[in-house]
């Protein structure tokens, strides 16, 4: 079972993630509304995804990133955005909204379906 963590505050961009992942029973989903959350279950669950918004109530995405990194050292990071800038370090930037082909095509190279 692979293990998704998505660091969102946005109920309607968490629901169009959890519909996606219908089609991969073998992919556990946990979602953190505020970057604090999101980095203590980080560090207790150990995820091998983390798709994280760059704009939570109580931090930029961006700021969180050098502590995933130290947290999960092998996972894939990946920035979610409206906006338009590039954000370094990230293993992936995705535009909102969600390109559905992208999300499938990088989850089956990372995730390999099981």
């Amino acid at each position: 079972m692979h293990r998704l963590l998505y660091i969102e505050d946005n109920p309607v961009n968490v629901v169009i993630v959890e519909e996606l992942l219908t089609t991969r029973p073998d992919i556990e989903l946990r979602v953190a509304r505020t970057g604090a959350l999101g980095l203590q279950l980080a560090a207790d669950w150990q995820p091998a995804l983390v798709l994280l918004d760059e704009r939570l109530p109580d931090a930029q995405g961006s700021a969180l990133l050098p502590q995933l990194r130290l947290l999960l050292p092998q996972a894939r990071l990946v920035s979610l955005s409206a906006g338009d800038g590039e954000l370094t370090g990230f293993d992936a930037c995705w535009r909102k909204p969600l390109d559905f082909g992208v999300f499938h095509a990088c989850l089956r190279a990372w995730l390999p379906p099981s």
